[in-house]
């Protein structure tokens, strides 16, 4: 697989998105990014922090599965605690990863990073990000463009020192050779560019390279948060 990224400050002071791709064995690729939560102290370094911690217990265990990849998890937030009580500072990160081995896809997100499967430019995978938004709608007498407006920027779960508040959500996914692309952009992006957004590019674009250099060239006139991507397709 190959993969193209990006990252832009937006017209934020710092950038606190971090990607990170690394191969975890013979074959086997994990691609994440991590988004350092607004509001809280040293953003770039809990992101960081956490791909770290999260890439180097996956390198080491046998099997990879939602299990293992919990547990990377926990050691992460394991790390943002114990940095939290070291240095009296607030501090998490919301991550979106990919572990790709072989045809197989293991996604897995805590909070709003999201993670998209495109087969044949067609949408067929999108992550349902951890957010009062989706939790609250799914009350079927909410007012849903009120509560959108209000609360779909307030995450309900992330890597921040709290076990309860980092439970991943899990998806494998079966990729299908050359067709299948698959996109984690955090919300900077997906906030200006949605998945439907990107679908379109896709099926009206005759390369890869064009559809990126699109998206690239929005994001630079139109980003007002950190917003970065990682596009991963077979070549």
């Amino acid at each position: 697989m190959k993969s193209i990224t990006s990252s832009y400050k937006g017209k934020r002071k710092t950038n606190q998105d971090v990607i990170w791709e690394s191969s975890l064995s013979a074959g086997t690729d994990l691609y994440i990014i991590a988004d350092g939560m607004g509001g809280y102290d040293n953003g770039r370094l809990a992101a960081s922090m956490t791909v770290d911690s999260i890439s180097t217990f996956l390198s080491t265990v046998r099997e990879i599965n939602e299990e293992s990849i919990q547990k990377a998890v926990n050691k992460a937030n394991l790390a943002i605690r114990q940095f939290q009580e070291l240095n009296r500072s607030r501090l998490g990160a919301t991550i979106g990863g990919v572990i790709v081995e072989n045809n197989l896809a293991r996604c897995f997100w805590v909070g709003d990073v999201k993670i998209l499967r495109y087969s044949d430019s067609k949408l067929n995978f999108e992550s349902k990000s951890h957010n009062l938004f989706n939790e609250t709608s799914d009350d079927a007498n909410s007012n849903i463009s009120e509560i959108k407006s209000k609360y779909s920027h307030i995450v309900t779960r992330s890597v921040q020192g709290n076990l309860r508040k980092s439970y991943v959500s899990y998806q494998e996914l079966e990729l299908n050779g050359k067709t299948d692309k698959l996109i984690i952009c955090s919300d900077g992006l997906h906030n200006i560019i949605d998945s439907h957004n990107i679908e379109y590019l896709l099926k009206n674009n005759k390369s890869t390279d064009l559809v990126i250099k699109k998206i690239r060239d929005r994001l630079k006139m139109e980003a007002e948060d950190n917003a970065s991507f990682i596009f991963i397709y077979a070549v």
